[in-house]
């Protein structure tokens, strides 16, 4: 994983070590699913599988994910929206991010992706890509 890059990767225009890294590092939790979100995108473009998988939710796990991760050159993220579901601890992120993949054709995907917080925790279950 990267450690020394000014701007963060989830396109927020903080620095790094003021937007995604404290937690990559586990010196605070995503305090709501928009920054888990950010966060994880952040993963993947520094190819931070260990993070993916810790915020990512058991039940939803794929088994590959470390070859999914190398094989995409993720470029810019754009957040769309983010609201709370009726259902308590239960939100959704719509966002497109823009990427390369491994063949370096310039690629986009568009989802709504959603989250459930278990105790201080979001986590990653699943998303509908449109």
């Amino acid at each position: 994983m990267k450690k020394n890059i000014d701007l963060c990767p989830c396109c927020s225009q903080q620095k790094y070590t003021e937007c995604c890294q404290p937690y990559h590092l586990w010196q605070k939790n995503a305090p709501t699913a928009e920054k888990l979100m950010r966060s994880r995108y952040s993963a993947y473009a520094l190819r931070n599988v260990e993070y993916l998988i810790k915020t990512w939710h058991p039940k939803t796990l794929p088994r590959k994910l470390a070859e999914e991760i190398s094989e995409a050159k993720w470029i810019d993220l754009t957040i769309h929206k983010s609201w709370d579901s009726q259902e308590q601890n239960e939100a959704f992120v719509e966002f497109t991010a823009r990427f390369r993949n491994a063949s370096g054709k310039a690629q986009k995907m568009h989802e709504i992706s959603r989250f459930i917080k278990q105790g201080d925790h979001w986590f990653y279950v699943d998303g509908v890509i449109e």
